[in-house]
């Protein structure tokens, strides 16, 4: 039952509605209007929210249920400046395509203001079709006076104040085809929500019912991602039947696996991981494929000793089907007693049911983005190898799902002669075609490169196979092969944009690189080339298209302008250097194409009589080896007189390792190197998981209280700067110690 207040907002609702439900009679059998609206303003927002709509189905379904403040509706202008709008023909601009859509047939419409005591507190507006502009000055004069008199009654000796978009079902939906009413229907005081619509209008409890399942239907369709169909659900089930709280969960390998939730962190855990043969409501409607509606919490703990439902009331717990098949439940929780009328049953069902398929259309979106991602990074380099002299590291970000999988490749290839390969390329388009196709490319230039073939010849015979793949599909490439000892980089680029050169005093280098045609475009071409010299301490950025702000924007303007912004690089760790650039590049660039950032940063000689770096390979599973990493970092450190780093850099070692042992599953490379203001660590994987614990549920809010591993909290107190970045199929988790 609802206390005192409560039965008093009821009260309030029921008569607020019932004065707007005679506006819009007045609307539309006096005026001749087919359909009306009552829209008020939301006090914290600003907007305009649907409250009360007049008309006959599908018309009550064409309007906007919310009109922001800043909307180039012209109805949004009738607040601020408290005048009524008339026209014969809508008024559109370029703004308004979701206008055009939902209201797609010809009409002209009136909009008065609802004055409060100091301030418009709403609209009322009337459409008419066919349009009407033989009469728009008498429309506006009765809409005027019309709007004056549904605030009096509105009103009536109150304050203005009060009168706000209903926070429960809304809008509601008013029957106006014949102006008759049905008989009078008790209020479901009981329920502890005010009832759906005007009870005694015939047909208005109804309407208002599937308004919501419309609504509900239109954003589940316009979701992209989990979240997005999450959001849909919350503000189109659970705000309209009073809801505080909403958790999803689908079966996955004998338990439940949350896959979304609303407000609902504490509850999401306790159900996350449950057996299905768990006695908790949410496992129960998976196993049985009956709902539950449970009104009250002694009904939940009499059904289900062993739940644990946190603060919750009441709640409902509906099958998520796919098919014939129940795959999950849905758990809609209230703070408050909540009796489930029969229609209200059958309502939450048919929403549900909308919301499973959804959910599974995301499930197989997500699947296949799953395997279009996999497939990409297998095609890339498992890892960028060790060289003595020169540093270098790169980033892959793929395309957003919409635009399919990308073409974009990297490598960095030991040449013979201590010679080094950096390569990048683009094949055309965008699917597994132009990801299988870049796959043979990368690795028959690889080959060409590695046989110590000059970058003219690796450029022509890769066209040449290309070619013969018969794929008809072009691809734009550079190499460089770069030369420590002559300090020297031999660059052919086909078709690719060049890369730039930053030197130790900072200076921006775009290198004179020959213009040649893509791969498989001119049978037999002979490539140009060009030579630069390129001095230790040199930066050099190798990168894609994708890069650049617009479809049609300058790539190598882009990157000059990310690569200048870049400080720092002779103190900062190359890896965190390249999270900072892709970071900034990903803010900027658009993302309708994946990209691709290569940099090496030629280092010179070596410190002294040893070389600057070294590694060690510990086999997969073999967590004895943990040791031995110890050992080789103490041995590293003390041929360079540095023991007094040991004891924190084997901490950090011994936690990194047995971290990439333990769940990445994988062969574990460790790196060290030595600088002239720190000693920098690596622990390469081949998992690319970052290493924080995954959260129960895939919503920002619960991700947002996620605990971090204490394997972390170690590195980050004894070191003076770490980060995780990806590194070819994996990660690299980096670590800089002080001298």
């Amino acid at each position: 039952m609802m206390d005192r207040a409560g039965g008093q907002a009821f009260a309030a609702r029921v008569r607020q509605d019932r004065v707007l439900a005679d506006a819009l009679r007045q609307a539309t059998h006096e005026l001749g209007a087919f359909l009306s609206v009552v829209y008020l303003i939301d006090a914290d927002a600003g907007d305009l929210v649907a409250t009360a709509v007049g008309g006959e189905p599908p018309f009550v379904f064409t309007i906007p249920q919310r009109i922001p403040r800043d909307s180039p509706l012209v109805s949004a202008a009738v607040p601020r400046t408290g005048d009524p709008i008339g026209s014969a023909l809508p008024i559109l601009t370029g703004g308004e395509e979701r206008a055009l859509r939902l209201i797609p047939y010809p009409h002209s419409f009136v909009t008065a203001p609802l004055m409060g005591e100091s301030r418009v507190i709403g609209i009322l507006t009337a459409l008419w079709s066919p349009p009407r502009p033989y009469d728009m000055p008498h429309l506006l004069n009765l809409m005027s006076h019309l709007a004056e008199q549904t605030v009096e009654s509105l009103i009536d000796g109150r304050s203005s104040e009060s009168m706000r978009p209903a926070s429960g079902p809304a809008p509601t939906v008013i029957p106006l085809a014949s102006g008759k009413t049905a008989a009078s229907k008790a209020p479901r005081h009981g329920s502890g929500w005010p009832t759906w619509g005007v009870p005694e209008l015939g047909g208005s409890p109804a309407l208002t019912q599937m308004y919501q399942l419309h609504m509900l239907s239109e954003a589940l369709n316009q979701a992209s991602g989990i979240e997005e169909v999450m959001r849909a659900a919350d503000d189109w089930i659970v705000r309209p039947f009073g809801g505080q709280t909403l958790v999803v969960a689908i079966a996955d390998q004998g338990r439940l696996r949350v896959v979304g939730q609303r407000r609902a962190t504490g509850l999401a855990k306790a159900i996350h991981r449950q057996h299905l043969d768990s006695a908790i409501p949410s496992a129960n409607v998976l196993r049985t494929g009956q709902p539950l509606y449970l009104s009250d919490a002694r009904t939940v703990s009499d059904l289900f000793p062993q739940a644990d439902i946190g603060d919750l009331q009441a709640m409902a717990v509906l099958p998520v089907t796919a098919g014939d098949r129940v795959v999950g439940s849905c758990l809609l929780g209230f703070d408050h007693a909540r009796v489930f009328e029969t229609d209200e049953q059958v309502l939450l069902l048919m929403m549900t049911g909308n919301l499973a398929v959804a959910l599974e259309r995301e499930r197989l979106s997500e699947a296949g983005r799953c395997l279009a991602d996999a497939l990409q990074r297998k095609l890339l380099p498992r890892s960028i190898p060790a060289l003595s002299q020169v540093v270098t590291t790169a980033r892959y970000l793929p395309p957003p799902a919409s635009a399919g999988m990308g073409g974009d490749w990297y490598d960095v290839i030991p040449l013979p002669g201590k010679l080094v390969g950096l390569v990048v390329g683009d094949v055309q388009g965008h699917g597994v075609d132009s990801a299988v196709i870049m796959g043979q490319l990368r690795s028959g230039l690889r080959a060409y490169a590695a046989e110590g073939h000059d970058a003219a010849t690796v450029m022509a015979r890769s066209s040449e196979l290309l070619a013969e793949l018969e794929a008809d599909i072009y691809a734009t490439c550079c190499f460089v092969r770069f030369d420590p000892e002559l300090e020297t980089a031999d660059i052919a680029s086909a078709g690719h944009p060049a890369p730039l050169l930053r030197t130790p005093d900072g200076e921006l280098i775009l290198p004179p690189v020959p213009s040649n045609p893509p791969l498989a475009v001119i049978s037999n071409h002979r490539y140009a080339t060009t030579e630069i010299p390129v001095p230790a301490g040199s930066l050099l950025m190798l990168y894609t298209d994708g890069i650049a702000r617009e479809p049609d924007g300058d790539p190598i303007s882009a990157a000059s302008e990310l690569l200048q912004a870049m400080e720092g690089v002779e103190r900062k760790s190359l890896e965190g250097l390249a999270d900072e650039a892709v970071d900034q590049a990903a803010r900027s660039a658009r993302r309708d194409d994946d990209m691709v950032l290569l940099l090496a940063l030629y280092e010179g000689g070596p410190l002294g009589p040893m070389p600057r770096g070294d590694q060690m390979w510990i086999a997969r599973h073999d967590i004895g080896s943990v040791r031995a990493a110890r050992r080789f970092v103490r041995g590293y450190l003390e041929q360079r007189h540095l023991a007094h780093l040991s004891d924190d850099l084997e901490v950090i070692t011994s936690e990194a390792v047995t971290n990439a042992l333990i769940h990445a599953d994988s062969e574990v490379e460790v790196r060290l190197r030595e600088y002239p203001d720190r000693v920098h660590l690596e622990v390469r994987d081949t998992d690319a998981t970052p290493p924080v614990p995954t959260s129960v549920t895939q919503s920002d809010e619960a991700n947002a209280v996620a605990e971090h591993g204490r394997g972390m909290g170690i590195m980050e107190w004894l070191s003076s700067a770490w980060g995780s970045s990806p590194n070819g199929r994996g990660k690299t988790v980096w670590v800089d110690v002080s001298k």
